[in-house]
C-alpha cells in the first residue's frame, strides 16, 4: 500500500517502484502484524483524505492553464494517453507552454480562447470516426495543443482542403503512436498518416520495451491526486525549465524558443535508439506515410541569422528517411513547405506559423501541414504545399502585437 501511495502521488517511476516493492516486502516481513496493519491503514486513510480534498476543491483544475491538462486520461487497454470522452471545455489560455515555464517579462505571452472537444473514444474530434476518414496519428501537434477546435489539423483539413479526417493525437511517443495506429487501423479502410516531431520523438527508444509495471505507474499518474502532485513537482523544477526558454529577436519582434529543441535541431547524430526501427517496421502495411515536423527553430533559422540554415544538421530527418526506406513506408519532410510559408507570411504581415510563446503551431502552421497532407493525397509534389498565403484572407494572425526589441 505504501508503494501504491508513492506511485499515486506521482513520486516514482517503474524502476523506482520495483525497488520500493522489494524494500516494502522486507520491512513488513520484520514488523509485527499489528504494526503492519496500522501503517497500511494510516497511509490508506491519509491518501483517501488528500485525494478527496484535491477532487472536492478542484485543486488540480485550478493549477491548469490549458484545457488538455484538465481532460487528459489514460487508456489502460492501449497503455496510452487520451482524453476524457464526450467532453467539451472552453477556457482562456493565458499563454503557451513556453510562457508557462518562466515569469520573464521578455517572453511575448499570447492569450487565446480555446475550445477543446472530444469524441466518444476520447480523442479531439468534432465527431466519431467514419470509415474512409484519413487517420492522423501523433502527439500534441495532432491533438492541437494551443489551438481552439476550429484550428486543429483535422478541422483545417476539412475546411480548407475538403478532406475528412480523424485525429488520434495525444501526448506520447512512437510506442504510443504504433499502438494507436494498429488498434484504429485494424478495421479502417482510409489512409493513415503518422506525424513525428523533431524536438522530442527521436531520443527515447533505447533498452527494453516498456515494463508491465510502467503501465500501473501511468494509470496512477492519471488520477487527480497523481496529476496534482506531478504538477507541483514540475513547478519545483521550474527554475531549470525557465533557463530553457530563449527569447530571440526577429527584426522588431520577440519570439520564444525552447532550448532543448534548439539543441536537438543542432544535433549531428540521431539518438533514437535501437527500438525505433523495429517499431517503425511494425507499421508497414498499416501506415501510408510518415510526416516529419521540424522544430520552430529550424523553420525560422533563415530569419534568426544565428545558425546558417544551409549547414544546419539534418540528423533526425536523415535517420527517419533511412528508417522509412527500410520499413518501406513513404515519408515527407515539412521543413521546406514550412520555411517557404514562414518567409511569405513574415514579409507580408510579420505573422508567424507558431505561437510566439509556444512550441506548437498556430492556425497558420496548421494550414501548411493541411495543404501538405492534401497534396500527398492528390499525388501532387510536396513543394506545392507552400502556397502563396500573402493575401489578406485565409491566414490567421497569432494575436500578438509587435514588440519593441531593445537595441544592443
Amino acid at each position: 500500500m505504501l508503494t501504491q501511495g508513492v506511485a499515486l502521488y506521482g513520486l516514482a517511476g517503474a524502476s523506482e517502484l520495483a525497488y520500493l516493492f522489494g524494500i516494502g516486502f522486507l520491512v513488513f516481513m520484520f514488523l509485527p502484524n499489528r504494526n503492519v496493519v496500522s501503517v497500511v491503514a494510516s497511509f490508506f486513510g491519509a491518501t483517501l483524505l488528500v485525494w478527496a480534498m484535491i477532487s472536492m476543491f478542484g485543486l488540480y483544475d485550478k493549477n491548469c492553464y490549458r484545457p488538455e491538462q484538465l481532460l487528459i486520461a489514460y487508456d489502460m487497454q492501449l497503455d496510452s494517453k487520451k482524453h476524457r470522452a464526450d467532453a467539451e471545455l472552453t477556457m482562456t489560455q493565458p499563454f503557451g507552454d513556453l510562457g508557462a515555464m518562466t515569469t520573464d517579462a521578455a517572453v511575448p505571452r499570447t492569450s487565446r480562447e480555446v475550445t477543446f472537444r472530444t469524441d466518444g473514444a476520447g480523442y479531439r474530434n468534432n465527431a466519431n470516426r467514419v470509415p474512409g476518414d484519413v487517420l492522423l496519428v501523433g502527439d500534441s501537434f495532432i491533438q492541437g495543443s494551443g489551438n481552439t477546435q476550429a484550428d486543429i489539423l483535422s478541422s483545417v483539413l476539412l475546411k480548407d482542403q475538403g478532406v475528412a479526417s480523424y485525429s488520434v493525437g495525444a501526448p506520447g511517443d512512437l510506442f504510443d503512436y504504433a499502438v494507436r495506429a494498429q488498434a484504429f487501423g485494424a478495421e479502417h479502410d482510409g489512409k493513415i498518416f503518422l506525424f513525428l516531431f523533431e524536438g522530442n520523438d527521436f531520443d527515447r527508444y533505447k533498452g527494453k520495451v516498456r515494463p508491465v509495471l510502467e503501465r500501473y505507474v501511468r494509470l496512477m499518474r492519471s488520477t487527480d491526486i497523481g496529476k496534482f502532485f506531478r504538477l507541483q513537482m514540475a513547478r519545483l523544477k521550474g527554475a531549470g525549465e525557465a533557463a530553457n526558454v530563449e527569447v530571440l529577436p526577429m527584426e522588431n519582434r520577440r519570439v520564444a524558443f525552447y532550448a532543448p529543441y534548439i539543441e536537438e535541431t543542432r544535433r549531428t547524430e540521431c539518438k533514437a535508439g535501437e527500438l525505433f526501427l523495429p517499431l517503425l517496421k511494425s507499421l508497414h502495411g498499416v501506415v501510408d506515410g510518415v510526416f516529419f515536423i521540424p522544430t520552430k527553430y529550424r523553420v525560422y533559422a533563415p530569419q534568426l541569422l544565428v545558425d546558417n540554415p544551409e549547414t544546419l544538421p539534418n540528423a533526425n530527418w536523415d535517420f527517419l528517411a533511412d528508417a522509412c526506406r527500410q520499413a518501406d513506408i513513404p515519408c515527407y519532410n515539412l521543413t521546406e513547405p514550412m520555411r517557404a510559408e514562414a518567409r511569405i507570411l513574415w514579409d507580408a504581415r510579420s505573422e508567424l506559423l507558431w505561437w510566439p510563446d509556444d512550441t506548437h503551431w498556430n492556425r497558420n502552421g496548421v494550414a501548411v501541414a493541411a495543404r501538405a497532407v492534401a497534396d500527398v493525397l492528390r499525388g501532387a509534389p510536396m513543394d506545392d504545399a507552400a502556397s502563396a498565403a500573402s493575401s489578406e484572407s485565409g491566414a490567421a494572425d497569432d494575436g500578438q502585437p509587435a514588440a519593441d526589441v531593445p537595441a544592443n
